[in-house]
């Protein structure tokens, strides 16, 4: 139950923009409670949700009856879905709007303002493995958060940064789709809790559209000609919102896209220009408050060529080739002993962004080959990559449980020395070594599960 009231300056404004009956419904919408909703990880094991009622605008998305406590859920914890708002799964369909547009070609995408993660790992999904995803977030206790949910959802051709947007222009050109999901002031988020209410003020407001402003004008060059912006916001404001968008127009050369959905779907329409943004009013569609509108850029940014000089040949240590399914597609460096593979297609693109970004994951760490031998790395587990050449011992739920506490697992089995895949239902949630007497478990430290678990399991 929220005891903290609508803010009535929001409601003025609201009365305004909407109809009188259009209105009372929309104020009612605020009693009921958030809807919770996931995405499935289709190169995961996860079946569990789709007998629900499915996201209209996401196939991998549904809606939930009840929030369940995902902590205490191996397959949360091995990326299997990932608990995403509803109505920002909509990024999907204009995913697929421009990769129509584009003939299908694989993308460079940038995801500006990425954590906690949920777009970035929707645009993972799309991408399947192909072109890139670069997932940045400037406030470094939110990047972590994001690096965990970036490797947990285990895609090969992601990179995670911590860089303020203006670092993004001297990458001129470099990306065909840039998502700003600009922080806003959150009037979207009111039934989801307190804080949103409380911390709302038209002060607030202007503040935000300032900054979305000064974000979408540090970071443009970075996006090629022709290239695509999709931006937006969990707030109903027009200045955060298509204000900000014509601002842009007339800055920059950008034009606005005419964007048509199905009207069963409980979208508004919202012009703007030649074009339009895309709604979400909790009243009408099942999810939170949601803006987002597509655009295209029509000036040319500077020239800037990727880091095109000659790599110096590297010896791969022969047993990290055998730890992925498609070697080959791969370039393999070391740095501080962690060797990685990043898609070789790409690499001149990341050792680019090496050059101006701050980067904090890319591609696949396999592990560390040290004075000990060789150690995994936890991403390799969660990789799409991961071959099948590590042993693999199943652990039930409660099993799974006490694993991610960071305990060893107990089996009876006689089993060799070595490292071994831990999984729950068929998920991999990290490595432990046997080293004869006893297992010792590698999940890492910082990610344990430190909430209570039912001493029953």
């Amino acid at each position: 139950m929220i005891n903290q009231p609508l803010p009535e300056d929001f409601l003025l404004r609201m009365q305004q923009q909407l109809d009188k009956d259009e209105f009372n419904s929309f104020v009612e919408s605020f009693a009921n409670d958030s809807l919770p909703s996931v995405r499935l990880n289709p190169a995961k094991k996860e079946e569990r949700f789709s007998q629900y009622e499915q996201v209209p605008w996401c196939p991998h998305g549904f809606y939930l009856k009840e929030k369940p406590v995902f902590t205490l859920d191996p397959a949360f914890h091995a990326g299997a879905y990932y608990p995403q708002e509803g109505s920002s799964m909509v990024l999907w369909h204009l995913l697929e709007i421009i990769e129509k547009e584009e003939n299908g070609r694989a993308l460079k995408v940038l995801d500006l303002c990425g954590a906690p993660g949920g777009k970035s790992t929707l645009i993972a999904s799309f991408l399947k493995g192909e072109g890139l995803v670069v997932a940045n977030e400037v406030i470094q206790s939110r990047a972590r958060i994001l690096r965990e949910n970036i490797i947990k959802w285990g895609a090969p051709n992601a990179v995670v940064t911590q860089s303020d947007p203006s670092a993004f222009a001297k990458l001129p050109g470099l990306f065909d789709v840039m998502v700003v999901d600009a922080p806003c002031s959150g009037e979207g988020m009111f039934r989801k809790g307190e804080v949103a209410r409380r911390e709302w003020s038209v002060e607030n407001t202007r503040h935000c559209a300032v900054r979305q402003r000064r974000i979408l004008s540090d970071s443009w060059d970075s996006l090629r000609e022709n290239g695509w912006l999709i931006y937006s916001t969990c707030t109903f404001n027009p200045e955060e919102n298509e204000e900000n968008l014509k601002w842009l127009m007339d800055e920059k050369r950008a034009e606005i896209m005419k964007l048509e959905v199905p009207d069963d779907w409980g979208i508004t329409s919202v012009e703007i220009s030649d074009g339009n943004g895309l709604a979400f009013y909790p009243h009408k569609v099942r999810g939170e408050g949601f803006f987002v509108a597509l655009l295209q850029k029509k000036e040319s940014p500077r020239s800037f060529k990727t880091n095109s000089a000659k790599r110096k040949p590297v010896k791969l240590p022969q047993e990290l080739r055998s730890l992925i399914r498609n070697p080959d597609r791969y370039t393999y460096f070391e740095r501080n002993e962690l060797w990685s593979a990043f898609p070789e297609k790409y690499m001149n693109a990341l050792q680019s962004m090496q050059k101006q970004l701050y980067l904090l994951h890319a591609g696949i760490p396999l592990g560390t080959v040290g004075r000990k031998g060789f150690v995994p790395d936890h991403a390799l587990a969660m990789s799409w990559e991961c071959s099948d050449n590590f042993p693999e011992l199943e652990l039930s739920e409660a099993e799974a449980l006490r694993y991610l506490k960071g305990e060893p697992p107990v089996t009876e089995e006689s089993l060799g020395r070595g490292f071994f895949l831990i999984s729950c239902n068929r998920n991999r949630l990290g490595f432990v070594k046997n080293v004869g007497n006893r297992f010792n478990n590698l999940y890492p430290k910082e990610w344990r599960i430190r909430m209570r678990i039912n001493e029953d399991d």
